[in-house]
């Protein structure tokens, strides 16, 4: 009797081995169904190979077996939020340099597919146009007509992320400069919201060779939901200098 309750256990504990190691060489995840069975095809993914940051992720998601509009869909852990749209599904990690799992839940089935999240989002552009023309120019300005400095996003990114791509400056500082000696300031810290700078009143008395001296210290990048998100200051705009022609 002994030896026939040892023999039980044993081979109960042999088959239990043999189906993780099944479980382990197939895949299978923890709702019941094989990853390779969920595809992801996407832009952001096809230029950045991962995930952006606290903006909305469009991705057009298939799972064998199952219509993705009646499934769940949702990130694991609460690290981010999913939306399920028209065109495709929006993944919305909260999180930067982290990894989240998508999981596709429908009825008894489902399955999960990880991403990675960038470090941040990719740094937003500056520039300098006539305000009377919207003539992009360069660094060198004219001083018959006020120039404005402007930030605005990445061109790709403003292409993925339509809805994610909105930059204000919240503050910044702007010094007429003639040799050594300034001559004028403006100096916003606070309560300015807006992602261009008119420079024309530093522009009324500038001669030829003044330097008009910009530095944004505050910027933010406005997402899909109206959310503020303090972006880090791009080198080329903590001194923007402009040469008066």
């Amino acid at each position: 009797m002994k030896r026939n309750l040892i023999s039980i256990i044993t081979l109960a504990m042999l088959s239990l081995i043999i189906i993780s190691c099944n479980n382990q060489e197939r895949k299978i995840n923890k709702e019941g169904v094989e990853s390779d069975k969920i595809s992801v095809k996407s832009s952001i993914l096809d230029e950045y190979g991962q995930l952006m940051p606290n903006c909305k992720n469009m991705l057009t998601v298939d799972v064998e077996g199952i219509d993705i509009a009646d499934a769940l869909v949702y990130i694991d852990n609460d690290a981010g939020d999913a939306y399920m749209e028209t065109e495709g599904v929006g993944l919305v990690p909260y999180e930067a340099s982290n990894s989240i799992s998508m999981i596709v839940s429908f009825e008894e089935e489902g399955g999960t597919k990880e991403f990675e999240v960038a470090d941040k989002t990719p740094a937003p552009q500056v520039r300098f146009f006539n305000a009377e023309t919207n003539v992009i120019q360069d660094y060198d300005i004219e001083n018959v007509t006020a120039v404005v400095v402007e930030v605005v996003a990445d061109d790709k990114f403003a292409e993925l992320f339509p809805e994610d791509s909105e930059y204000v400056i919240t503050s910044f500082t702007a010094k007429q400069m003639r040799g050594e000696e300034e001559l004028n300031s403006i100096i916003v810290e606070s309560d300015y919201s807006n992602n261009q700078i008119d420079l024309s009143n530093l522009q009324e008395n500038a001669q030829t060779d003044d330097v008009i001296v910009v530095s944004i210290t505050g910027l933010q990048r406005i997402d899909f939901e109206g959310n503020a998100h303090d972006v880090e200051i791009p080198e080329k705009m903590q001194e923007i200098n402009l040469t008066v022609q």
